[in-house]
């Protein structure tokens, strides 16, 4: 699902923490880094600036991709949007999700306390 990993000794000061295992990438806190193998390309980003990867995405050698974060605000806001907002023809252009859809809305799932980080797929195809 990842690519790149498989035999990575990276000295890097930018940790990957995935299913149990740690992976030093060879990167700065708040870098991004690419790594590839035969399967594609993955993007490992630490969007926030503290050392530890939160965004990845992969391009897989056949053409699909895959999207996950750990950020649990930026999961429930939606990267990948799949409807956009379509205000009825009396109303101005809206921005954003509607309503319904924010972050405030969305009851806690599985009791995972909020903040607490844990890989969650935003986007693919």
């Amino acid at each position: 699902m990842f690519h790149g990993l498989e035999g990575l000794s990276g000295s890097g000061d930018l940790r990957l923490d995935l299913e149990g295992e740690h992976h030093l990438l060879d990167g700065d806190p708040g870098d991004s880094v690419t790594l590839a193998d035969g399967g594609g390309t993955t993007v490992y980003a630490d969007l926030d600036g503290d050392g530890v990867v939160d965004h990845i995405s992969s391009v897989h050698a056949d053409g699909r991709y895959d999207i996950w974060t750990t950020d649990p605000h930026r999961a429930a806001w939606g990267l990948a949007v799949p409807e956009p907002v379509k205000p009825s023809s009396a109303e101005p252009p809206a921005w954003g999700l509607p309503p319904e859809a924010t972050p405030e809305s969305v009851a806690s799932d599985q009791g995972v306390p909020v903040g607490k980080a844990r890989w969650q797929r935003i986007g693919g195809g």
